[in-house]
């Protein structure tokens, strides 16, 4: 008889113990002196930039942004996209992608980790400038992360490429509104 009470009571301890060591899905990471916290809750993700750079534009962070007209919103940037992505993956929509694409471009495809999922990198697409291309389907929104103008292989980390770091090692998603 009294070993019912107890079962229960370990059972109850237990799911205590799990659920207080279960990473907590709406956290944010924290800004530093070397970083600021962008947060878009309606579009579902939080990440950190570089002190440095300008996130005034929603979507858009800019590296030494540019204030006056022109079609460049500075040296470099993100420009990130939210749209629904209709029940594919984030290798189904880079696979689209890379088919509409003529055979002689010379396209990378990498696959990586970001905020503990799948993410597809995209190396080589044909656009107005050279750029990385990143897709990640969360939510069944599919987030895509231009980094422009993207000249790989100078041999020293150019801060286009410190902004991509410090975006893709931090970015976070949210819950949907």
């Amino acid at each position: 008889m009294k070993t019912k009470p107890i079962l229960i009571l370990i059972l109850m301890l237990t799911m205590l113990a799990q659920a207080a060591c279960a990473p907590s899905t709406n956290v944010c990471p924290t800004a530093t002196s070397d970083t600021k916290l962008l947060t878009n809750s309606e579009n579902g993700y939080c990440l950190l930039y570089p002190a440095e750079a300008s996130a005034d534009t929603p979507g858009l962070v800019a590296i030494n942004p540019i204030t006056g007209a022109g079609d460049m919103p500075g040296e470099g940037w993100v420009y990130i996209q939210v749209q629904d992505a209709a029940g594919r993956t984030a290798a189904q929509i880079a696979d689209e992608a890379i088919a509409t694409v003529d055979p002689g471009f010379d396209i990378i495809r990498t696959e990586i980790e970001v905020d503990g999922g799948q993410a597809i990198v995209l190396d080589g697409l044909p656009g107005q400038d050279s750029n990385r291309m990143v897709m990640i389907v969360r939510n069944d929104r599919l987030y895509t992360l231009i980094f422009m103008p993207w000249y790989p292989g100078t041999g020293q980390i150019t801060p286009l490429e410190h902004l991509y770091e410090t975006i893709m090692g931090s970015i976070h998603f949210l819950p949907p509104v």
